[in-house]
């Protein structure tokens, strides 16, 4: 089976595919917290903070040991702070590009010398780095730049003729799970959201799941530095 490193895998996205995909690889997690993940469905979980990059090293160090190389990593990272131009700070700004931003980059920086010949790379973006929104002054930001660092990492690979690496971003629209139901199906703000929606419906983790499974699949082989966008038509319009 293919070892899969999912970082945030307690994320309830990271945590999703984890659950639904457990019989066809073999999972390796990394997150700020421990998950309450099934048993059996990751070989290891590792407690560390992906802006620190000693602890990243670690992490790798521990791979090496175990002669434990990689075929697929889903990044599925970010903060979002909630905020406008009025209200954005430096160091909020800062923060939420070195978290959604930097650290994606210095962490495939420090696990390249455990990538197979062959690997494919998943990030995790967002609709609001395709279009405008109110309160995302830097989440949007960092997600635009997530989709173009995606492009560029492609061409730079191309380096490295000793490996085949995908990278591609998945960018969902607003994903109706536990944590936001509420607030989606039965608020004026939810329902108003909706109303954007060409088909009228959220995304559902399944369909973004379904989607990751595709870039990190053998048929999705041609498509390169490419964003993907889940959401029912909601960037269309």
């Amino acid at each position: 089976m293919k070892n899969v490193l999912v970082v945030g895998s307690t994320g309830y996205l990271g945590r999703a595919y984890i659950q639904m995909h457990k019989e066809k690889y073999h999972f390796w997690g990394i997150d700020k917290v421990s998950g309450n993940h099934s048993e059996g469905a990751l070989r290891k979980e590792f407690v560390a903070d992906v802006t620190d990059f000693c602890s990243i090293r670690k992490v790798r160090e521990v791979f090496e040991k175990e002669s434990v190389k990689m075929d697929a990593i889903i990044f599925s990272i970010g903060i979002n702070p909630i905020q406008s131009f009025y209200s954005i700070s430096e160091e909020t700004w800062d923060k939420t590009f070195s978290v959604n931003l930097k650290s994606i980059v210095f962490m495939i920086k420090e696990l390249y010398l455990i990538f197979k010949e062959k690997v494919s790379i998943v990030f995790i973006g967002s609709q609001n780095g395709v279009v405008g929104h109110e309160h995302r002054i830097d989440y949007g930001p960092s997600k635009a730049a997530l989709i173009q660092l995606a492009k560029n990492l492609t061409l730079d690979f191309e380096a490295d003729k000793e490996k085949d690496i995908k990278v591609n971003v998945v960018s969902p629209s607003y994903i109706l799970n536990q944590s936001n139901e509420e607030l989606l199906t039965d608020s004026f703000e939810g329902k108003k959201l909706l109303k954007k929606i060409p088909l009228k419906k959220f995304v559902q983790l399944e369909d973004v799941v379904g989607t990751i499974d595709f870039l990190l699949s053998d048929c999705s082989k041609a498509i390169r530095g490419q964003n993907i966008i889940v959401d029912y038509g909601y960037t269309i319009v």
